[in-house]
Parts: C-alpha cells; sequence; structure tokens
C-alpha cells in the first residue's frame, strides 16, 4: 500500500529531523490529534500548528533516535497504523518511550494523524526541559 511507504518516508525525515521532507509530507490543512502531558488528546490544526510542536521539541540538540518497531500496517483504504520507539537523551536526561500512530492518507500526504504517547508525562517532562 502507497501509504506504508509514506508513513515510513515522514517517521525518517522526522528520525533526521528533515523538517523540509515533513512539511512535504503533510497536507497543509492536517488535523493531528496528540497526547499531551496528562494523556489527554490535543487537536493541532495544519501543517505550519503540528511542525511548530515538533520544532519546539529542538530535536537536533537531543541525541535522538525514533524506529518502527515493526512494519506499518494498513487497516483501511485509507489508513496506516503504526509503533515507533524513541530514545534521547539531552542535559544529563533520558527517555526512552514508545507511541501508536494512525494516519490517514490523502493522495501524497497524511492527511489526518492520531498519536498515543506511552509515557505522555515522561516525554513531556523531556522534550520541555
Amino acid at each position: 500500500m502507497p501509504g506504508d511507504s509514506l508513513a515510513e518516508r515522514f517517521i525518517a525525515a522526522f528520525a533526521a529531523a528533515d523538517f523540509g521532507t515533513m512539511r512535504e509530507l503533510l497536507a497543509p490543512d492536517i488535523v493531528a490529534w496528540v497526547t499531551d502531558s496528562e494523556g489527554q488528546m490535543q487537536r493541532l490544526e495544519g501543517r505550519d500548528d503540528y511542525l511548530g510542536r515538533v520544532e519546539a521539541m529542538d530535536l537536533p540538540a537531543a541525541r535522538f533516535t525514533l524506529e518502527l518497531t515493526q512494519a506499518p500496517v494498513a487497516v483501511g483504504p485509507d489508513l496506516v497504523m503504526l509503533m515507533v520507539e524513541v530514545q534521547a537523551e539531552r542535559g544529563g536526561r533520558r527517555l526512552h518511550n514508545f507511541a501508536g500512530h494512525l494516519l490517514r492518507i490523502e493522495g501524497e500526504q497524511i492527511a489526518e494523524w492520531w498519536m498515543v504517547d506511552a509515557k505522555p508525562a515522561e516525554s513531556d517532562a523531556f522534550w520541555a526541559s
């Protein structure tokens, strides 16, 4: 399924902090639902809102890896599910976490995104520091 490849390309771009490629792969009007520090879902609207949140994480300042734990799984004609493992270190702090993602693909872009973080409070504390 083409969405599998698109999802893998996006994860590779995220892992490389390649904001240009991430921007190309996100629909301008993407709606993303991401876990906040309390495990509740926050709605982000538009690729600039989503990428602004990622840029605030300052990925290049962290020794950071993001890897798929298994191949993406097509769960519908336009839906792809994936699981990632995150490891990061910055300023003497470490993060080891997992997250599940469900992406709705429209054409060659991600149009909608749901993300569930396994350890939302730890993740929020790490990236906020």
